[in-house]
């Protein structure tokens, strides 16, 4: 091989050695982000439904100021019905790689066409001007490298619609909680007929679901600890109430109860 054949060879290996040292310098580092992943859910209302229009989701990282610092997690405009999302059922409305870090705040832009379907008729729901440009729900995300962190918005349908003269309005009402931090009461209701409502009544709160028609039932999201269990029949002619007391509820778990058979009155 002649010399300069040699040195030119050795020139362009080395030029390809420095451009893969750089791309790999100012490519995305391995263990410096994580996923930050939302998901919406909701308690039974009575309404026929609650369509609700999410225009885009944005999370802000803790040290910074309120008007910098925002990642947004999802920009495409969806509309929810939030009575779907009940017994165990949830919706993604935003997922996003994100620096490792601690965020503070969750920000839902509620757009325009949101609505509430009452015996049938469509009403329009006011959305107030703060929601519209962002309503701000205070988190306490640790969004650690190469982890994905779910992060559960618990709307309730029912304190957060007020009613007036046929016109209804919303004032979210909406608990956030990290996925991994709660626990599920599951089981079955027999007979399915009964249509009941189920509520997890712990010491400072209770979170309630309906059982689907072949009556199996899911309270997900519960905060650990000590519930009691209620089953209130639809029908309350027909079937007693049934109270189920003293069920524990640990993290990153589910309690599965026996089938809860119904007593007739």
């Amino acid at each position: 091989m002649k010399a300069t054949t040699l040195i030119t060879n050795v020139m362009i290996l080395l030029t390809a050695i420095v451009g893969c040292s750089k791309d790999e310098a100012t490519g995305p580092q391995q263990g410096t982000t994580g996923t930050l992943k939302v998901l919406m859910v909701d308690a039974p209302a009575a309404y026929d439904a609650v369509n609700i229009v999410i225009d885009s989701v944005e999370a802000h990282v803790t040290q910074s100021d309120t008007i910098k610092g925002w990642t947004t997690l999802n920009r495409t405009s969806k509309t929810y019905d939030l009575l779907k999302l009940a017994n165990g059922a949830s919706a993604v409305i935003g997922s996003a790689v994100l620096p490792a870090g601690k965020y503070s705040q969750i920000r839902l832009f509620i757009g325009s066409g949101s609505n509430v379907v009452v015996s049938g008729i469509t009403n329009a729901l006011t959305v107030p001007s703060g929601a519209q440009s962002g309503l701000k729900l205070n988190i306490n995300a640790d969004i650690q490298a190469d982890m994905t962190y779910e992060l559960v918005l618990d709307f309730d349908a029912n304190k957060s619609i007020e009613a007036n003269n046929n016109k209804y309005n919303l004032k979210p009402t909406i608990r956030t909680v990290a996925i991994a931090t709660t626990g599920i009461i599951s089981g079955t209701i027999s007979p399915a007929v009964a249509h009941p409502t189920i509520w997890a009544i712990a010491a400072l709160d209770s979170f309630s679901t309906v059982a689907d028609t072949a009556g199996i039932f899911k309270l997900a999201y519960l905060d650990p600890g000590t519930y009691s269990v209620r089953i209130l029949p639809k029908d309350q002619t027909a079937y007693r109430d049934t109270l189920l007391t003293g069920k524990v509820v640990t993290a990153g778990a589910t309690l599965s109860l026996e089938t809860i058979i119904l007593t007739n009155k």
